[in-house]
């Protein structure tokens, strides 16, 4: 059901589209934007590409592709005229409808991640930029069972050039400085998980070992 659902989400503005498209060319064109507004969500939860903005996307999408629709049906009306009437059951009011309702999920959507800040979370391991010479050896994955304040992933850190613990650390603590992570509580690096809407906090706990370095990352709650 909830795939059914997020599947709706993404198409419901192509599908309201090709039911108020008038004109080859301007329909053509309009669905093309349509198709690439849809691919930023998408991508976004099939992990194509990382971004800090997911709360934006996920709220926004409805609100761009509404405004997208609008503008192609005031040009088709430049071009073509007023669209003829066909009584109370016309297609174009019924998809007006549902663009205007699909706006009203995304304001929605913006108001739950403003609920959500204070709630753990488990934090994306494509948050974590690795410099050069590093890569990830061990992965535990996302929390799945998160504990009262926090959700926690493990990575193991190791250099490919047969660096020691400590330098791969420093290393690594130089590239999270220069991506915006700032010193925490508790000897942790923070920075902001979301952009604008999405206020929480990801943070890091760096342990050196002999050869590898041990990151926990933790998304903790807000709790008052």
């Amino acid at each position: 059901m909830g795939l059914v659902l997020g599947w709706g989400y993404v198409l419901l503005p192509l599908a309201c589209w090709a039911a108020l498209a008038r004109t080859r060319t301007v329909g053509a064109a309009v669905a093309v934007v349509l198709v690439a507004l849809a691919l930023v969500p998408v991508g976004l939860e099939r992990a194509w590409f990382h971004s800090r903005a997911v709360a934006e996307s996920q709220s926004g999408y409805p609100l761009a592709a509404g405004l997208v629709v609008l503008l192609g049906t005031l040009a088709e009306r430049r071009r073509c005229g007023r669209r003829p009437a066909r009584g109370s059951g016309q297609p174009a009011a019924g998809a007006t409808i549902v663009i205007a309702a699909h706006s009203l999920v995304g304001l929605v959507i913006g108001l739950l991640y403003q609920l959500a800040v204070h709630e753990p979370f488990s934090p994306d391991r494509s948050e974590l930029s690795l410099p050069p010479g590093l890569a990830v050896e061990h992965d535990t994955g996302p929390d799945r069972s998160c504990g009262l304040h926090a959700c926690r992933r493990d990575l193991v850190v190791v250099s490919t050039e047969g660096l020691p613990g400590a330098e791969a650390a420093r290393r690594l603590r130089v590239r999270m400085a220069a991506d915006g992570w700032a010193p925490g509580p508790g000897g942790s690096l923070v920075h902001r998980h979301g952009w604008l809407l999405d206020k929480r906090i990801t943070q890091v706990f760096l342990t050196e070992q002999p050869a590898a370095v041990t990151v926990r990352l933790t998304g903790p709650d807000r709790s008052p």
